[in-house]
């Protein structure tokens, strides 16, 4: 059952950051735009910057939890890299239980940040002035996901810590 859930979870995150990572296309699309605009035909839009921006962070808050399963976060390995694998296990088991901690709080907050903002129906303070309230509502999501991939590295070296073998 275990293993099932981290796969679920591996495949969770999988799905969402490469459907996110498309988004680099309209953001170039729309970077392009707003450059051919303002500089060939001197009418720079009033939404290229911060639809940009806005296409930019779901990107990266999207990459999170990737990053996380990818194991591609800075890391100092100048004392972990001496240890044996069971050992760095256990180490990174006391991590995850900071990361938790950090993301369980990251998610109470902005979870209250999107409620606000989405009874508001708040809009951006931009001369656009377009609303954001829905994409607020995408940052807890976000935070959740990078939990549940947190939940499934720990579970992994909970799993080598106690048995000396990685999970099947």
């Amino acid at each position: 059952m275990l293993p099932r859930l981290i796969r679920w979870i591996d495949a969770l995150n999988t799905a969402i950051s490469n459907a996110a990572m498309w988004l680099i296309i309209p953001l170039a699309g729309v970077m392009l735009y707003d450059v051919v605009m303002r500089y060939c035909f001197n009418a720079p839009t009033l939404w290229g910057a911060e639809l940009s921006m806005m296409i930019f962070g779901v990107y990266m808050i999207y990459a999170g939890p990737s990053s996380i399963l990818q194991k591609v976060q800075v890391g100092v390995d100048i004392f972990a890299a001496r240890l044996s694998p069971r050992v760095r296990a256990v180490v990174n088991c006391l991590t995850y239980a900071f990361t938790f901690t950090f993301f369980a709080g990251l998610f109470y907050t902005s979870a209250l940040y999107a409620v606000e903002s989405w009874q508001l129906r708040e809009l951006s303070s931009s001369a656009w002035g377009q609303p954001v309230y829905h994409l607020k509502a995408l940052i807890p999501v976000a935070v959740l996901l990078m939990l549940l991939q947190s939940l499934a590295e720990f579970l992994r070296n909970f799993h080598l810590a106690r048995t000396g073998g990685e999970l099947p």
